[in-house]
């Protein structure tokens, strides 16, 4: 009963979709996760899930409940925050990034001509993933494998030192500080990050 209300939910979604056209492709997406929780909750993302070589295609914006993003004003706020930081990680050049990880717990990062390897661990009851490179430097991300794709979101309060420490460019992701510094003042429970593509 549960599958055929589920299924009859999405088809009306479809529908909805499918009239509103120019919003398509962004509820589309969103109808897309919305359902994928709904069957398989969070055991699609698992350590195994995580192995292999993603490219950085997007910024990714999270709210850490559907309360929280209700009030930011949904799919809208997401799309606006996501707007936002492509601006951010172009000034401070995000784009080509591409992070390895494998079966052996080791991983590596590359931008440009720089590559930065260490080890990881992923929490497979938190989802997330702690990143430790060789010199010390420890980051820890949401991690969400749906297929062929990833977030990787940090807490806003981690997202700076994050990104000097992937990028290299302090003093590029410092100028940007404040725009960061705005959305996350703006909007409660956000976690930004990236979306990444196998």
């Amino acid at each position: 009963m549960k599958k055929r209300m589920l299924l009859k939910s999405f088809c009306i979604a479809l529908l909805l979709c499918c009239i509103s056209g120019k919003t398509y492709a962004q509820d589309w997406k969103s109808i897309l996760t919305g359902v994928a929780k709904e069957v398989v909750g969070d055991k699609i993302t698992t350590a195994s899930s995580i192995v292999g070589t993603w490219n950085y295609v997007a910024p990714e914006c999270q709210f850490e409940s559907d309360d929280l993003l209700a009030k930011a004003g949904g799919e809208v706020a997401s799309k606006k925050v996501e707007d936002q930081m492509q601006t951010v990680y172009d000034k401070i050049g995000l784009s080509g990034c591409q992070f390895t990880f494998n079966e052996d717990g080791s991983y590596s990062y590359k931008l440009k001509n720089r590559t930065v390897s260490g080890t990881y661990t992923f929490n497979d009851t938190d989802k997330t993933i702690t990143m430790s490179a060789k010199l010390g430097i420890k980051l820890t991300a949401q991690v969400t494998v749906a297929g062929n794709n990833m977030s990787l979101v940090f807490n806003t309060d981690k997202l700076m030192s994050a990104l000097q420490t992937i990028t290299g460019a302090v003093s590029k992701v410092n100028d940007t500080a404040s725009s960061i510094n705005s959305l996350i003042s703006t909007y409660d429970g956000l976690r930004l990050g990236f979306e990444l593509e196998k």
